[in-house]
């Protein structure tokens, strides 16, 4: 039960990041400018895609630390770095194979790292 309350944390947490990072004035202004409106998809369901992301990485972080039988916030954090290949390898592939703009792929990455790694930590707290 502590640990679905973590996985639960770290998905608000990761959220707040990501509200954050993109309401920042020049991601904002960047993203804007470089990322077509997906018709369709109002705002409320993007951002209840963005809380499902979040859950769905935080709870494979939990999964991992337990099948690791590793706690607390420095190996979250780790492993957050660790798991945070993934989507760079990822994106960097878009900016190679299907041109998108490296400084919006940057922000995506960015993205992704810090919600990693501080789910990990956040994680962590509750392992």
């Amino acid at each position: 039960m502590v640990v679905a309350i973590g996985v639960v944390v770290a998905a608000v947490v990761s959220f707040a990041i990501s509200a954050v990072l993109y309401a920042s004035p020049p991601v904002a202004a960047l993203v804007s400018r470089t990322s077509a409106p997906r018709p369709g998809i109002g705002l409320p369901a993007q951002m209840a895609f963005v809380m499902l992301r979040g859950l769905l990485a935080a709870a494979v972080l939990a999964v991992l630390l337990l099948a690791g039988d590793r706690q607390g916030p420095g190996a979250g954090a780790a492993l957050g770095a660790v798991v945070a290949i993934l989507p760079v390898t990822i994106l960097s592939g878009a900016v190679v194979h299907e041109n998108v703009p490296i400084p919006t792929a940057l922000i995506h990455m960015t993205d992704w790292i810090l919600k990693l790694v501080i789910s990990g930590v956040v994680l962590g707290l509750f392992i």
